[in-house]
């Protein structure tokens, strides 16, 4: 059989950023067998020691055949996680890793990658994809791994030009994080999250209204979220919603119709249908 072309699957609803999409590839090379079979399940655990794809790779065309069936899709929210949060792989302790993706309309082509899963919010780890993975690697380096292991981290690092190491990403044994510092185009406004909790909220300056303060008191958030959104201001209904669901998870299914209508307004129905994966879960 031909050599495995490269993958050129997307896993997501938005184009698979290109660091990502080369150490799939890798992982896509390497589930083929010596008699020119693709193993979907080689392909999802080559990186176990470092992560689990959250999704496998689709079989490029005419090459069905040694992949039959559709390719599995993992687009739901972890727990306690929101929207803004999509996963591409899993740690294996809880935690998941994927990308802080604040305005998919923007179309951009890269991410702020982050843990998140373990607790309210994220822990960003990387600026954008390649330094999520080199994070992901460095964190690897730090236990034990097999000599194939160490082979496949030497790999990944050359095809993406990083230098991993154990040193890497930890200061005084804790994790170092990276700030979540967006890009905020003309005309726009980042409004960090409450006490550093969630990611906060991109969105059009005009989306936000003026001096709000709005009671901790459930009712009187959805009351004066409807107001807002009445009156145009989606984005502002949007922080405070989600502010309300870290402070309480539970709380999910009454903030829900307010969630869904303040995604929709912004013009963010991916976000809209997302939260609809969350629902069996609260």
């Amino acid at each position: 059989m031909n050599e495995p072309p490269p993958w050129v699957d997307d896993l997501f609803a938005f184009p698979t950023p290109p660091t990502l999409a080369a150490l799939i590839d890798i992982a896509w090379q390497d589930a083929f067998t010596e008699d020119g079979a693709y193993d979907d399940g080689a392909a999802i655990t080559r990186f176990d020691f470092m992560f689990d794809l959250s999704s496998v790779p689709r079989a490029p065309e005419g090459w069905e055949c040694v992949y039959p069936g559709a390719a599995w899709r993992s687009d739901y929210v972890p727990l306690r996680a929101t929207p803004e949060l999509v996963q591409f792989g899993s740690l294996g302790t809880g935690a998941h890793v994927g990308w802080v993706v604040l305005a998919p309309e923007l179309g951009r082509t890269d991410h702020p990658v982050a843990l998140f899963g373990d607790d309210a919010g994220a822990w960003v780890i990387g600026a954008d994809t390649l330094g999520g993975l080199e994070w992901l690697l460095s964190r690897s380096l730090r236990s034990y791994l097999s000599e194939n292991d160490r082979t496949l981290i030497q790999r990944v690092s050359h095809r993406l030009g990083i230098k991993p190491g154990p040193e890497l990403g930890v200061v005084n044994g804790r994790a170092l994080e990276v700030p979540l510092e967006p890009d905020v185009p003309e005309g726009w406004w980042y409004q960090p999250a409450r006490d550093g909790v969630g990611v906060g909220v991109l969105a059009p300056s005009d989306a936000f209204a003026e001096h709000v303060r709005i009671s901790s008191e459930l009712d009187e958030v959805l009351a004066e979220s409807d107001r807002l959104l009445d009156k145009g201001y989606p984005a502002s209904v949007l922080f405070e919603i989600t502010d309300a669901f870290h402070n309480d998870p539970d709380l999910f299914p009454k903030l829900r119709g307010t969630w869904d209508r303040a995604y929709r307004d912004l013009g963010r129905d991916w976000f809209a249908e997302r939260l609809a994966t969350m629902a069996d879960m609260y």
